[in-house]
C-alpha cells in the first residue's frame, strides 16, 4: 500500500514562502485538497542560489516499479538510480496533511493525518529527470517514507525539521552516509488522525469538502 496515495495542500502562498523562506515562485501556486500520484505537485529545490518553488510529476516513470510514490529510507542507499538521486537530486515536498484507509472487514474507512504543531510540513523528497524520445524533459519525484501509519500497511513519511531542511536543500552536501543518517535521525513526527468523506478515494473530488471531519460512520465505504 502507498504511503499517501492522496495528500493536500491547503496553506496560502504567502504562508507558504515564508514557512520556507522561498525566494522564488517558477509556478502557479493552488490551494490542493486531493493531490493524486501521476499529478503535478508543488516542490521546493535549490536552483543555483535560490530556493524556489516549482512542481514536478509524483511518481518516478517509467520502469523502476509499481510503489514509485514513495521510497522507503531503508533502502535508499541500496539502489544506484535511488542512491544518485540522494547524492544529487533532492527537493522538500509541502504538505498540509495526507490520507489512509483503514479496512475492517468488508468496509474501510478514509482518515486525514495531519501535523500536531506544523500546519504545513516538509516531507524529503528524491527527483530524477526523464527525456522522452523528443528530448523533452520530465521532473519527476518521489517521497520518503519510514515504518506504518496507526496500524495500517500505509507507510508514514518522514517530517524533516529546519535544520534537515537546510541541509536537504543544500547541493554541496552529497555525502550519502550524511543524508542517510541525517533521514534515520529524524524523530517519528507527531501526527494526529480524523474521519473524513470517501470520496477523497476519487481523485476528482477537489474541495475544502475533502480535509472536514465527519462522523467515524460517514467515512465507511464498502470494498
Amino acid at each position: 500500500m502507498h504511503m499517501c496515495n492522496r495528500y493536500s495542500l491547503t496553506a496560502e502562498l504567502a504562508d507558504l514562502t515564508e514557512r520556507f523562506r522561498i525566494d522564488r515562485v517558477h509556478v502557479p501556486y493552488l490551494m490542493r485538497y486531493n493531490i493524486a500520484p501521476t499529478q503535478q505537485i508543488p516542490i521546493i529545490q535549490q536552483i543555483g542560489e535560490e530556493r524556489c518553488l516549482n512542481q514536478q510529476r509524483w511518481g518516478l516513470m517509467p520502469y523502476w516499479g509499481k510503489n514509485s510514490i514513495n521510497a522507503n529510507v531503508d533502502t535508499l542507499t541500496d539502489r544506484r538510480y535511488l542512491r544518485n538521486m540522494l547524492t544529487k537530486k533532492r527537493c522538500v515536498v509541502p504538505c498540509s496533511g495526507f490520507y489512509i484507509w483503514k479496512i475492517e472487514g468488508k468496509t474501510k474507512s478514509a482518515w486525514r493525518v495531519v501535523h500536531r504543531t506544523k500546519p504545513t510540513f516538509a516531507m524529503p523528497g528524491i527527483f530524477d529527470v526523464w527525456l522522452d524520445s523528443e528530448r523533452n524533459e520530465y521532473p519527476m519525484c518521489t517521497v520518503i517514507t519510514r515504518g506504518n501509519a496507526f496500524g495500517t500497511n500505509h507507510p508514514l513519511p518522514l517530517v524533516l525539521d529546519e535544520e534537515a531542511i537546510e541541509l536537504w536543500l543544500n547541493p554541496k552536501e552529497t555525502r550519502t552516509e550524511v543524508l542517510q543518517a541525517t533521514l534515520c535521525s529524524l524523530e517519528d513526527a507527531d501526527f494526529r488522525i480524523y474521519p473524513v468523506t470517501p470520496y477523497v478515494e476519487n481523485r476528482a473530488w477537489e474541495t475544502p469538502d475533502c480535509i472536514a471531519e465527519v462522523p467515524p460512520s460517514l467515512a465507511l465505504t464498502k470494498i
